[in-house]
């Protein structure tokens, strides 16, 4: 399969749109259409590794050197769009936005109301151990429906 072809499967696999594409990748929705429809050849370094990162792939399967597309992560769009703004501000800027996230986290997840029961004590029975696990997972599983 060409460079072209590759783009525009990998494009539709991930269920994102020409538009969306080039938003992650800095050039124009044209532009990805010239790439997908092999107007443009010769791809700058530079790009082909900006289309590997928005597609999440590996440069070498958009050029055709490997068989599979290599994911190690999925990201959603708003996603690769955060960490690109991420990756673009200052060091002040990235502690901000790292000590909000941390702020949110610690509020959505609640780690301070775990519960520290049974584990802690030395001569804890397995049925005590047990009892603790289960309001333990219990509380987790609450933890995510909220």
């Amino acid at each position: 399969m060409e460079f072209k072809d590759m783009i525009n499967q990998r494009r539709t696999e991930l269920n994102m749109t020409m538009e969306e594409l080039a938003k992650l990748t800095g050039v124009s929705t044209p532009t990805i259409q010239r790439y997908e429809s092999g107007e443009i050849k010769n791809v700058r370094r530079d790009k082909i590794k900006l289309l590997a990162d928005a597609l999440q792939c590996s440069p070498a399967y958009l050029m055709g050197w490997e068989e599979k597309a290599q994911e190690q992560f999925h990201l959603t769009l708003s996603e690769q769009l955060h960490l690109n703004k991420y990756r673009s501000i200052d060091d002040k800027g990235k502690h901000t936005v790292d000590t909000i996230l941390e702020m949110e986290y610690r509020r959505c997840n609640k780690p301070y109301l775990l519960v520290n029961a049974a584990h802690a004590i030395e001569d804890a029975t397995q049925d005590d151990l047990d009892f603790d696990e289960e309001l333990i997972r219990k509380e987790l599983e609450s933890q995510k429906n909220d």
